[in-house]
């Protein structure tokens, strides 16, 4: 389901949508979305190029761990605090990635990203005053109203170290562009290789709960830029998905100033 830009969320739906499918996720999102490891790799591939062997990351909509877990197969000895408006969905992150990685998980939090607390009590241990080395997203931020995506970006924005990264995997829409047609006929097809039974209970579930905003790449990487990230990026792209990448100034002053001047040629 395709909506616009709006005011208001209900909370319940997308994430009482996944509630519902957390034990299913793995194997239908693997399985059905088109590009969906390609994506986690490259995730993790820009983790391991950008940032220190330490790193402390925010998975935000965590899911069921599979972005922290490629990191973690890049970066062994980063350090992640897992975030996800579902509760069924944290619990399952938690195991996958204890399991593999024991002393990776700093920290988790269940919360809606629809509301403004979403990051209370994120600090994490040795982290108060000092902030994260990224914020890592993956296919959840296409999920919230215009308005509360550019206050999460803000959010971000403050909860990262000066020279930290924002990477951001979500979709979008071009005027006049059939690549979400396309994306979502690949997903068609790819459903037929999947459990019938599963496969339209996740798909029906998903057709009923799930909403998504999609706007161009263009608006979402002037937001961005508004936040005060620079070297806004796309990283990787396919179909209507793209893995977008903005850094943290070292210097915000000279971010300020540069923002200023922007508005003032606008």
């Amino acid at each position: 389901m395709i909506k616009t830009d709006k005011k208001t969320m209900n909370e319940d739906s997308t994430v009482s949508c996944y509630d519902r499918h957390a034990k299913d996720y793995d194997l239908y999102q693997s399985a059905v979305v088109p590009g969906y490891q390609e994506m986690l790799d490259l995730v993790a591939e820009a983790c391991r190029r950008y940032l220190p062997e330490e790193a402390k990351i925010i998975d935000l909509g965590c899911g069921t761990g599979n972005a922290s877990l490629a990191i973690l197969g890049k970066i062994p000895s980063a350090r992640i605090f897992l975030i996800d408006g579902s509760g069924r969905m944290v619990k399952v992150a938690a195991k996958k990635i204890s399991c593999a990685h024991p002393e990776a998980i700093l920290g988790r939090r269940v919360a809606d990203l629809a509301r403004s607390d979403w990051d209370h009590g994120i600090e994490g241990e040795g982290l108060v005053g000092e902030g994260y080395d990224a914020v890592v997203s993956t296919l959840v931020l296409e999920h919230l109203p215009f308005d509360r995506y550019q206050e999460a970006i803000a959010k971000c924005y403050r909860r990262l170290k000066p020279g930290g990264w924002l990477l951001a995997a979500e979709g979008y829409a071009e005027e006049g562009s059939d690549m979400q047609e396309w994306f979502f006929e690949e997903m068609e097809e790819r459903r037929k290789a999947v459990d019938p039974e599963l496969s339209d209970f996740v798909a029906r579930l998903r057709d009923e709960k799930e909403t998504h905003y999609y706007c161009r790449k263009a608006e979402k990487e002037e937001w961005w830029r508004q936040a005060g990230f620079l070297q806004v990026n796309m990283l990787w792209q396919y179909l209507c998905i793209g893995l977008m990448a903005g850094r943290k100034p070292l210097c915000e002053a000279k971010t300020r100033q540069i923002v200023k001047q922007a508005a003032h040629l606008i």
